[in-house]
């Protein structure tokens, strides 16, 4: 019997919750994980509330970090950077801290300058970087 994937559910809980905002609306990207590695997405959704548009990308991990080369849709959502009323950035859930973090495709970017390979737990209980801790009661 094959296991529960984490990830996926991840994905529609970003979606569901996105959904509740009044006067949102949010398109989940259909998921090309199949083996066609020529083919790739700007990000698991699109996402929109006036006046912006968000692409966004769900990721989950287990243990304390997030390898920043595990976000293989970097270059394309750091191409949004700059755009007036356009967000790019990553949902992260720690699976077992029970914790979620937005981290805009810019901090992802400052990370790197800064020679870091991942997000740490630990950033989120700091402002050395620009990541949102998001309230959230995990099931």
């Amino acid at each position: 019997m094959a296991g529960i994937n984490k990830g996926k559910q991840w994905e529609q809980k970003v979606k569901e919750d996105f959904s509740k905002l009044p006067g949102a609306t949010i398109d989940r990207i259909y998921d090309v994980t199949t083996g066609h590695k020529s083919i790739s997405n700007i990000s698991d959704h699109i996402g929109y509330k006036y006046p912006n548009i968000f692409y966004i990308e769900a990721k989950s991990i287990k243990g304390n970090t997030f390898p920043l080369t595990n976000l293989t849709q970097y270059e394309k959502l750091t191409a949004k950077v700059g755009i007036p009323g356009v967000r790019a950035g990553v949902f992260l859930w720690f699976i077992e801290h029970q914790r979620v973090a937005y981290v805009p495709i810019s901090t992802v970017t400052k990370l790197k300058e800064d020679g870091k390979k991942s997000v740490n737990i630990k950033m989120l209980d700091t402002d050395e970087y620009n990541i949102k801790v998001i309230p959230s009661i995990t099931k």
